[in-house]
């Protein structure tokens, strides 16, 4: 069990980039996901949302888990390609917006090396031919049902 609330860890923006790991924020990135899905509309692009998901329970103490999501924030900027772009949508988490398959995104988190990270959970959800809503909501379902 963590010695520390989930509700401590700091989440917090200013409208633009999330506060712990300046990462952007989450309105930014539902704004520009929904540009996303009319370009890859028009253009029959395959889109997926990665989740990665911390698990507080193995981390010690709080500093080591706020520690860890600035390490997978940067990981991320470092490793996403031009066109990608990712938010902390909660307090232990990211959503990463992918312009490639659900099967293709399973390259992205071995090339981020996530699978290497036993305190974290991966997801990724394909929007097929989801409008905005529907695709959020099946998203919504599994990062938040852990």
């Amino acid at each position: 069990m963590a010695a520390f609330e989930l509700r401590d860890i700091e989440f917090r923006s200013d409208g633009s980039k999330d506060s712990l790991t300046s990462s952007m924020s989450p309105e930014l990135f539902h704004a520009a996901l929904k540009r996303e899905i009319a370009a890859a509309k028009r253009d029959e692009r395959e889109l997926a949302i990665l989740t990665i998901a911390l698990s507080p329970q193995t981390f010690s103490s709080l500093s080591q888990f706020q520690e860890e999501l600035v390490n997978l924030a940067f990981a991320l900027e470092q490793g996403l390609r031009g066109g990608d772009f990712f938010a902390r949508i909660s307090d232990r988490g990211f959503w990463a917006l992918l312009r490639t398959s659900a099967s293709n995104g399973q390259l992205v988190v071995d090339r981020l090396d996530l699978p290497r990270h036993d305190s974290l959970t991966t997801k990724i959800v394909a929007r097929k031919y989801d409008e905005y809503s529907d695709w959020i909501e099946r998203v919504d379902q599994l990062f938040f049902t852990e």
